[in-house]
């Protein structure tokens, strides 16, 4: 059998009906969606089916059969297209096996329309079914911007419809979730689909989310923020207003003690554990919880707080602070006794303190409760008692006390220097502090004049000002003038830090190289002084070897060190990276001094000076220096907090 060229097997194209087809409306919904649709007489139904451009339609879309006024069937397809995609393109809509509908791109005049068409001559029935099919069909398989389509269109349909939103009676908070209560005119039924709009998106509610108790709707919202209104279908359609227009905010428990047991029964049903809270509230034979307030300071950085939380019940689920508007949620942990130590950094800046801060517990029912408020005091760098006893006991405060401590930062306190000796131009300076024996400040200018240098010295000594000051000033002044070696007294108040100290010291150094000691140590071998002058002249930051009284390895840097307590003969040779030098042993050039004055000082001075030098010391153990006194024993917390210091260190370098 011959088959003519002008024939073919399989037509191209859209299959026709010999029939002119009807004309499909399309309706812009968003960036994103379309919906087309296309009325009918009423007759045999049929499936709708759809064709772009001859091939079916990719999915998803939402086809809905819709009652008209007239008995006639509306059939609508909500397409994830923008108008101006879906136009390009030859749409044939079909119902069963045959063509009804068309939209063609060569067309004169596209057949495109408002939203209110949509609507137009739809019965109560088919305006109900078409928010049905958007809340829940549509609302579960488009996601994205063809959602936010549907979440735009939905209220403007309602007010295409004239529904009125309807305001709430009560709002309740309980167990991290919004508990609302409206009060429908002639609400008879259940509801048969709700969702929440929020964010451009739809929510769907849960059937067993929603309650009718007599002439009130109950919804148990989802967790997050509060919707901009919700939409909901009964015996009509319902538009409820946000829950923040409510006029009553309720307690949890109020909420439920006013309600009749079936509605309580809905609840503790729907909140799991949370019920057995309330339940427990309920009965009234629990301890209500306390808490004192052991510490609270303020900084740049935020709120430093110490709590101690005593909940035998557990009732507590969140510790709220609250401070100049803003509020910061804490988690406690209970231990076996319901006790809950709460020790951290909240974001709350607001300063360094002359304020107050309102501690509030929210209970695992839901009710909110104000248990203290307490002033909020500046934080002066300093460790606070109530941190070492909580660690001892066990509570994790070591990492928030190191961030604290790390952001600290305040103006430089007053300083006040006075000259003893000579006036002379000086080729170096010894930084350090007064400790409780003029026998030092003697020794020390002994140990000069022995080397008679030929470059003078000066030495910077640092005192806190106080009742002692006046025998410092008279020591110094003797010792000036017995061995003619300048001094400086630099004086700070009592509350000024150790760094801060060394900080107003260096600032009378800077110009010069200087050795930093600390108030006991003094060189160990003659001929110091000749070394120290000639090795400073080459630019860099050295970490001198610190020995103890009898003459063993003290350190040769901060934090646990293998030689400790070796003899000073197995000092190894200089030369390798000091990350962490010794405080109160350093050498350091003019551009080491530089670098330290910019960084600001850290409470704790070798953390400051870790910080601030980086991997810039090396170790020089010729002409070590020795500690003439009784070696400094930190108990263990305060190890342990300067352990976790200098990891904040090596964090922020990575």
């Amino acid at each position: 059998m011959n088959i003519p060229l002008e024939r073919t097997l399989f037509p191209s194209g859209p299959r026709r009906s010999p029939q002119p087809l009807g004309e499909a409306t399309a309706i812009p919904l968003g960036d994103s969606l379309t919906a087309v649709f296309f009325d009918r007489a009423a007759g045999r139904p049929g499936r709708l089916a759809a064709e772009q451009d001859g091939l079916p339609l990719s999915r998803p879309f939402v086809a809905a059969e819709l009652g008209l006024r007239s008995g006639g069937v509306r059939h609508v397809l909500f397409v994830p297209q923008g108008l101006g995609t879906l136009l390009s393109r030859h749409l044939v809509l079909r119902l069963g096996d045959l063509p009804a509908a068309e939209i063609d791109p060569a067309w004169l005049q596209l057949p495109q329309d408002d939203l209110p068409a949509l609507t137009a001559q739809l019965s109560p029935q088919g305006t109900a079914r078409l928010l049905r099919v958007m809340l829940t069909t549509g609302a579960s398989l488009f996601a994205g911007e063809a959602q936010a389509g549907l979440a735009r269109a939905i209220p403007r349909l309602m007010d295409i419809c004239a529904i009125p939103a309807l305001a709430p009676v009560a709002r309740t908070e309980i167990a991290g979730r919004t508990l609302i209560s409206y009060a429908p005119p002639g609400l008879s039924g259940l509801l048969s689909a709700a969702a929440a709009i929020r964010d451009g998106g739809l929510i769907p509610l849960r059937h067993s989310d929603c309650f009718r108790d007599g002439r009130l709707l109950h919804l148990l919202l989802p967790a997050g923020p509060a919707p901009e209104q919700i939409v909901a279908l009964a015996d009509a359609p319902l538009r409820l207003a946000a829950p923040d227009a409510a006029p009553r905010r309720l307690s949890a428990l109020a909420w439920i003690q006013a309600r009749p047991k079936p509605c309580r029964d809905w609840l503790f049903d729907r909140l799991g554990d949370t019920a057995a809270a309330l339940e427990q509230e309920l009965a009234g034979n629990q301890a209500e919880p306390a808490i004192a307030v052991r510490h609270l300071s303020g900084l740049s950085a935020g709120l430093l707080h110490l709590l101690v939380l005593q909940d035998p019940a557990r009732l507590v689920r969140k510790v709220i602070l609250e401070r100049r508007g803003q509020t910061a949620e804490l988690t406690p942990l209970h231990g076996p006794d319901g006790t809950a130590v709460l020790a951290g950094l909240a974001d709350l800046p607001g300063g360094a303190g002359g304020d107050s801060c309102r501690i509030r517990v929210l209970h695992r029912s839901g009710r909110l409760r104000t248990l203290a408020e307490a002033p909020v005091t500046p934080f002066d760098g300093t460790v606070p008692a109530a941190f070492a006893d909580a660690w001892a006991a066990g509570a994790p405060v070591l990492h928030p006390l190191a961030e604290a401590r790390a952001g600290f930062s305040r103006a430089a306190p007053p300083s006040a220097v006075q000259h003893f000796g000579p006036t002379q131009t000086c080729g170096l300076r010894i930084v350090t502090a007064i400790g409780g024996s003029a026998d030092l400040i003697r020794a020390r200018a002994a140990m000069i004049l022995a080397e008679a240098p030929s470059t003078p010295v000066e030495v910077v000594c640092t005192m806190a000002d106080g009742p002692l000051a006046q025998a410092a000033r008279q020591a110094l002044a003797q010792t000036a003038a017995i061995y003619g070696v300048a001094h400086r007294l630099v004086l700070l108040p009592d509350c000024a830090t150790e760094s801060e100290r060394l900080c107003a010291a260096l600032a009378q150094a800077r110009d010069l190289p200087a050795l930093v000691l600390g108030g006991d140590v003094l060189p160990q071998d003659p001929g110091w002084l000749a070394f120290w002058l000639r090795r400073l002249r080459r630019p860099g930051v050295l970490a001198p070897a610190l020995l103890a009284p009898d003459g063993s390895i003290a350190a040769a840097s901060e934090g646990p060190d293998p030689l400790r307590g070796l003899p000073a003969a197995h000092l190894p040779a200089g030369g390798r990276a000091a990350p962490r030098p010794l405080a109160a042993c350093l050498a350091l050039g003019p551009a080491g001094i530089a670098r330290l004055l910019a960084a600001p000082p850290h409470p704790d001075p070798a953390v400051w000076i870790a910080r601030a030098l980086g991997a810039a010391a090396r170790t020089e153990t010729r002409f070590p220096f020795r500690r003439f006194g009784p070696a400094p024993a930190p108990d263990a917390f305060t190890v342990a907090l300067a352990q976790t210091e200098f990891a904040l260190i090596g964090k922020d370098r990575r």
